[in-house]
């Protein structure tokens, strides 16, 4: 986020059909197309990129680990604006992807997908190629499990962290542990923008800010998560990803407090 209000460059207006997007995600997993290869080295504390097909199903794996969650920009019932369409395989731990009808080609899509021994966050370009699948190398996660037992004691679930803050900002009440404060404190954002931080909630490593974004223009707008993204900034969530001119949405950003 900038410190001065910037003009802000128009996005195109995406046409959704969420009937469309729920029949294809229920056929992920009857296709057997030809896979293209892509493997990544990749750590828990470090970003991945990664192709995936902006028309067929891709695959994700992890190298040696199943895919226990995953979450982000999801398409579901419940989240029609989700840009990625996922299929979990139970069996093979591994994911069978493609995006939803809200994705733009060429515009990546963010995701967190967690193993049982760490989290990793990708960002998936949806490009016009054929079936990929998306391999995840992770030798020192891999080696310390091949290793064997971890030391006593329960590591931080870092990704349910971060997913139990979204839920206390989008939801009504602040739950025992967490300090959520008023703010009400205009930010510069863009000039075609009303931004307020409205409320404020900490928790162990976290912080998150519940904003107000207005779109005080005379033109819909479109907006897109990473434009939200910063230094310190672990996930973002938006509530209407498109307004019409003096049309208003929540926006929700948490940080590491480290990186405030």
């Amino acid at each position: 986020m900038t410190s001065k209000p910037l003009s802000r460059m128009p996005r195109s207006m995406p046409k959704p059909t969420a009937v469309s997007s729920a029949l294809a995600l229920v056929g992920l997993l009857c296709v057997s197309p030809a896979w293209a290869l892509q493997k990544l080295e990749i750590k828990p504390d470090t970003t991945g990129m990664a192709r995936i097909a902006l028309k067929e199903t891709s695959r994700i794996k992890v190298d040696g680990l199943a895919i226990v969650d995953v979450f982000g920009s999801v398409y579901s019932p419940d989240n029609t604006a989700g840009e990625l369409m996922v299929a979990p395989d139970a069996t093979s731990g591994e994911l069978y992807v493609m995006p939803s009808a809200m994705a733009t080609p060429g515009k990546p899509i963010n995701i967190f997908i967690k193993t049982e021994k760490a989290t990793y966050t990708l960002l998936l370009t949806p490009v016009d190629i054929p079936s990929e699948t998306v391999i995840l190398s992770d030798r020192l996660t891999k080696a310390s499990s091949q290793a064997g037992p971890p030391p006593t004691g329960e590591a931080p679930d870092w990704l349910r962290q971060i997913k139990n803050m979204m839920l206390v900002l989008t939801g009504e009440s602040t739950p025992p542990g967490y300090v959520s404060v008023p703010v009400g404190k205009p930010v510069g954002l863009w000039q075609e923008t009303r931004f307020l931080e409205m409320r404020r909630v900490t928790h162990r490593r976290l912080a998150g800010s519940v904003f107000d974004l207005t779109n005080v223009s005379a033109s819909p707008m479109v907006l897109d998560e990473r434009e939200f993204f910063d230094a310190g900034v672990v996930a973002t969530g938006i509530a209407k990803t498109r307004l019409a001119p003096n049309e208003s949405t929540r926006v929700y950003v948490i940080r590491e407090k480290s990186g405030e």
